[in-house]
């Protein structure tokens, strides 16, 4: 093996280690999210739930009409239609998180995913408006206090996301992007929040 393949190696090995790292780390903060989002999951849900009585209602009239199974397939729709809801409306409640709160919550991501030498961050247009190069200063105060030797700098250019970072170490890239952490959440969590959702 080449001097090439082994770094080639041990980079993707490195990645495929962040991006555990990233997933366990993404997994625990949308448990969280959830759990303070419940509430408002379960207010929405009451109102999706008499959307969905009012389907029901709907279904019964026209049970003659459609086979058992139609039936099943509207009602699962109706379901997926309220997960789908109660996962746009964390999505949305993190980025509606007001900047202290916002920032915290992003630096956990940051101080977790970084990598020893200089490094960049890359955020949306807004979220560098709202943190900022204080934001990263800090960032590597914190890192120096921890005796990490990762210095991180804010990049001058943005992504084209709605929340959440990407670190960029030359030619790697560590997405931590709400919409990666969200999508790849969600197969983890849906029966979940679905049981949330559904209670009896």
């Amino acid at each position: 093996m080449t001097g090439i393949d082994r770094i080639k190696t041990k980079i993707l090995d490195d990645a495929k280690e962040i991006a555990e790292e990233n997933l366990n780390r993404a997994r625990q903060e949308a448990e969280r999210i959830i759990a303070e989002a419940r509430g408002k999951a379960r207010e929405e849900a009451g109102k999706a739930r008499q959307a969905a009585k009012a389907e029901a209602a709907n279904l019964k009239k026209t049970m003659d009409a459609v086979s058992s199974l139609e039936e099943r397939k509207r009602m699962l729709k109706v379901r997926q239609d309220m997960v789908d809801a109660a996962f746009r409306a964390a999505f949305e409640r993190t980025l509606k998180l007001p900047a202290e709160e916002y920032g915290s919550f992003i630096r956990r991501f940051i101080l977790e995913s970084v990598r020893d030498g200089e490094g960049e961050i890359l955020f949306n247009e807004a979220d560098r408006s709202r943190l900022g190069e204080k934001y990263v200063e800090e960032i590597n105060r914190t890192l120096k206090a921890e005796g990490k030797t990762s210095v991180l700098r804010l990049s001058g250019h943005t992504i084209p996301n709605r929340g959440g970072f990407v670190l960029r170490y030359g030619e790697m890239e560590i997405n931590c992007t709400l919409e990666i952490i969200f999508s790849l959440l969600r197969p983890r969590l849906e029966a979940e929040v679905a049981s949330i959702l559904f209670e009896a």
